[in-house]
């Protein structure tokens, strides 16, 4: 079997989209789960995604970017300006930073908070909701990044 160095960046490419996207859809359905059991597991969740975060989710975010940096480089017919790759791209940045700079920080907080004041007091859970929402809407835009990977609108 011969594999090209297209299909070899494509495969690398969806095995980290599925790792990264799959990760995120894993974490919101046990987010319900989560919902029923409580205050202290709630607590215990965001350090669960904090861990994630860091040690899945964003080496699996930078090596999706990576491999699909590099089967634009690879295609003569792709260019970054087109409109598909773009879009991605700045979704991906948004992610990132929304990441790094919110999510993961804002997970840590709420740990060293709910330390101090339990995982039932309402500050506590209101930033745990403020997380889990933002996430929902970061999933929700890597969902239509994946969308604009198939269509490939402007192409």
């Amino acid at each position: 079997m011969d594999i090209s160095t297209y299909e070899a960046l494509l495969f690398a490419h969806l095995l980290f989209v599925a790792a990264w996207v799959g990760g995120d859809i894993m974490l919101q359905v046990l987010n319900l789960r989560m919902q029923t059991a409580g205050p202290q597991r709630q607590v215990d969740f965001m350090s669960d995604i904090e861990w994630l975060g860091t040690r899945l989710l964003t080496p699996a975010a930078l090596l999706v970017v990576l491999f699909g940096v590099l089967m634009v480089t690879d295609q003569e017919a792709w260019k970054f300006s087109q409109f598909w790759v773009s879009a991605a791209l700045a979704v991906f940045l948004a992610s990132f930073v929304t990441g790094a700079g919110f999510l993961g920080p804002e997970s840590g907080r709420i740990g060293t908070l709910a330390a101090e004041r339990g995982g039932e007091d309402p500050e506590v859970q209101s930033r745990i909701g403020r997380v889990i929402w933002i996430s929902r809407v970061e999933l929700l835009l890597l969902v239509l990044v994946i969308l604009d990977m198939v269509v490939k609108p402007g192409l």
